[in-house]
């Protein structure tokens, strides 16, 4: 008998370890960056959840394997966003790819996956949320193409492309897949003193295979590579066009399911100018990342109100030879903006076997049901206990950018 309550114990340990405790010490072992301004503007960046259904994999179209999948991945990143709100951001920017087969979905499917998609990121409504559309949600080419996704993506999510501020920030959304198909990219609000953010679920072009910075878990860059329905990178000219047309400061992407950092040089109506682009990993542990995270950015807005002020004044006095001087300003020098890469251990998934275990049939005996279970637990957890170990937050606003390529 005391052996048997020593065994439901160390069980009960584990179950509360993987299925509550790692999870409520992720605020611990992940802040916000610090910026100069006390009163910041935080947004959590969620890329490529990829909500898995009947498509993602061939070898479970339906029935119990498909649903243990979709269990998975749903407490996995139901959890996991839990305490990106715990961290309580003002806003979550997602850039993509919120499910994986929408393209091959009825309007039937289609309701239920949007039901889970916002019971995985059901979030309070004071907290602002934008998104773009990616290739697994709209298509990227004929066949692909899907005109009901469109329609449905625009009915539930976002528009084509719009134009917010927010928070002294001009958010521009992209639908970076319409630009294929040779769609204007032009009508957006003109903004010179304004500091604008793009967001794009296709990273920017830039040579294969450039250095990502030290948050990448791929030793290699992003390669050039295209399929049915997949581009990883906007062409070059279409790249070059919406940097012209956009002007942006800082752009977000995903798609790459990795990091990487880069840093674009562009002309412009400013002169010659640098976009900083992030592109964000994947948030689900099923997408071939085994440190699905979160990004979380930090914008000083004491800061951006000081610029904005500080260049209209210098327009308003400038000449027309000065112009562009004057809209760069002196203080544009200063960083607004910080960012900080959260990922989440793979381990954080292994207790998910124990719940999904206690909803089988008792006629499996309990013998079998307690074995199971703690083989489980610890098969998961020795299997990625060196990447729990390893998980921690990297803080890469120092990162120097001697390595990073810059595109002319």
């Amino acid at each position: 008998m005391l052996a048997k309550n020593k065994f439901v114990v160390l069980s009960g340990l584990i179950l509360l370890y993987h299925e509550v405790l790692v999870f409520l010490s992720v605020p611990y072992r992940c802040s916000w960056p610090t910026t100069t301004c006390p009163d910041a503007f935080r947004a959590a960046v969620v890329g490529d959840p990829q909500l898995t259904d009947r498509s993602s994999y061939w070898f479970a179209p339906s029935g119990m394997m498909l649903w243990l999948i979709e269990q998975l991945s749903d407490v996995f990143m139901k959890k996991s966003f839990r305490q990106v709100l715990a961290m309580r951001p003002h806003a979550v920017l997602f850039v993509g790819d919120l499910m994986d087969g929408t393209v091959r979905l009825t309007d039937e499917e289609y309701e239920q996956e949007l039901a889970r998609f916002r019971h995985v990121f059901s979030m309070p409504p004071h907290v602002q949320r934008l998104f773009v559309a990616g290739n697994h949600d709209v298509g990227i080419r004929s066949p692909a193409l899907c005109p009901v996704c469109r329609r449905r993506f625009e009915k539930h999510f976002a528009m084509r492309k719009y134009a917010k501020e927010m928070s002294d920030l001009m958010v521009v959304g992209m639908d970076s897949i319409q630009v294929f198909h040779n769609t204007s990219i032009q009508g957006f609000p003109s903004a010179p003193c304004q500091r604008k953010l793009l967001l794009s679920h296709v990273p920017l072009w830039r040579e294969s295979d450039s250095p990502c910075g030290a948050t990448r878990g791929s030793a290699r860059g992003i390669d050039y590579g295209q399929g049915f329905n997949y581009e990883n990178m906007l062409p070059r000219s279409v790249t070059e066009n919406l940097l012209r047309d956009v002007a942006p400061d800082l752009i977000l992407s995903g798609d790459d399911h990795d990091h990487c950092k880069h840093v674009h040089l562009y002309p412009s109506a400013e002169g010659h100018k640098e976009a900083t682009e992030i592109t964000v990993g994947t948030f689900s542990w099923l997408q071939g990342n085994p440190r699905p995270s979160v990004v979380l950015l930090s914008i000083s807005t004491c800061l951006l109100r000081k610029q904005k002020s500080h260049c209209l004044r210098r327009l308003s006095n400038a000449t027309a030879t000065h112009v562009d001087e004057a809209r760069q300003g002196e203080v544009s020098k200063e960083a607004w903006f910080d960012y900080r890469v959260c990922p989440y251990c793979l381990c954080l998934c292994s207790g998910h076997f124990f719940t999904l275990l206690l909803s089988l049939p008792r006629q499996l005996g309990a013998v079998f049901f307690y074995l199971s279970w703690l083989a489980s637990s610890l098969l998961v957890s020795f299997a990625f206990h060196l990447l729990c170990l390893e998980s921690q937050s990297f803080d890469i606003s120092q990162e120097s950018l001697r390595d990073l390529v810059v595109v002319d």
